[in-house]
């Protein structure tokens, strides 16, 4: 997915705030967790929801303001203690969809992006957006229209979930509930990157080589009420030359929440710069890959 220039210029959002990073979202390899920055991320989109629609739209016993599907880049590595400034843009409304971009931006440089399709979620089903909030939308989508992208495949979902080498199971934890008492975006998100977690273990054996987290594209399929225990599975998708791609979903009995694609790079650990994946490594690789959907190793 190519990003327009625009996204990474503070002057094109129509909203902007500030956050101090805390240290509890820092991770082991020193900067902001992928979660973390996908919780600004989320806290900007909030904000101009809050902005555009008004307190009553905040929370809901009843229809649900939830994303069908986000895209993060990680751009840069964002670091403590600096301020990030956090911005959004609503980029485009239908009868069923709303779709907003948010950047973050730390010393002057934009380090993240998110593309986010929201939607209406009732009944266990997506539905059309309530009257007052698409009227409440169209009215605060600018005039001055951008270059958008369009999205790209989905994460395979078609792959069963006993396609993937990876599996375990993750306890149900009220912190794990939202505001509106479902499985929250966040959970979800952690879910994910255990799952990626357990996965790469078997390969991170040389502590001069990093591995970077560039994008995560995550489709949701079902929010949840209610705490429960998940079962989450993950597995290699693809291998390119210096990146590779995992795959992965979370579960609910037969009942899948969200599909994930995450893009990582794989850097020495010195200079953080792109390094090539080396025969060894790639040997390394080839028992995680999907067996039933998944794609053969290609360059990305």
């Amino acid at each position: 997915m190519k990003m327009p220039a625009w996204q990474t210029e503070p002057e094109h959002y129509d909203l902007r705030h500030t956050v101090a990073l805390q240290y509890a979202h820092l991770d082991t390899i020193r900067h902001a967790n992928n979660v973390a920055v996908h919780g600004l991320h989320v806290e900007a989109r909030i904000r101009y929801q809050l902005g555009a629609l008004g307190q009553a739209h905040l929370f809901s016993d009843r229809v649900l303001l939830r994303p069908r599907r986000t895209i993060t880049h990680f751009l840069r590595e964002t670091h403590y203690p600096h301020d990030v400034t956090c911005s959004a843009r609503l980029i485009a409304v239908t009868d069923q969809t709303y779709r907003l971009v948010t950047a973050l931006f730390q010393q002057g440089e934009c380090v993240g992006v998110q593309d986010c399709l929201m939607g209406a979620w009732h009944d266990d089903r997506w539905v059309d957006l309530p009257e007052d909030v698409h009227a409440a939308l169209a009215h605060n989508l600018a005039a001055e229209e951008v270059a958008v992208s369009d999205w790209p495949p989905n994460p395979p979902a078609q792959v069963p979930m006993t396609g993937y080498p990876a599996h375990s199971e993750i306890s149900g934890r009220y912190a794990d509930l939202d505001p509106d008492a479902v499985i929250g975006e966040l959970a979800l998100s952690r879910y994910i990157e255990q799952s990626r977690a357990g996965t790469l273990r078997p390969i991170r054996n040389d502590p001069a080589l990093g591995m970077l987290v560039a994008s995560v594209d995550l489709s949701y399929h079902r929010w949840h009420h209610g705490r429960s225990d998940v079962q989450v599975v993950c597995g290699v998708d693809r291998i390119g030359n210096s990146s590779f791609a995992l795959a992965g979903a979370a579960v609910v009995g037969p009942a899948r929440l969200v599909t994930a694609r995450t893009t990582m790079v794989l850097v020495d650990g010195h200079t953080r710069k792109p390094t090539p994946i080396d025969d060894a490594l790639r040997a390394s690789m080839k028992p995680l890959f999907i067996s039933d959907g998944g794609s053969t190793s290609s360059p990305m």
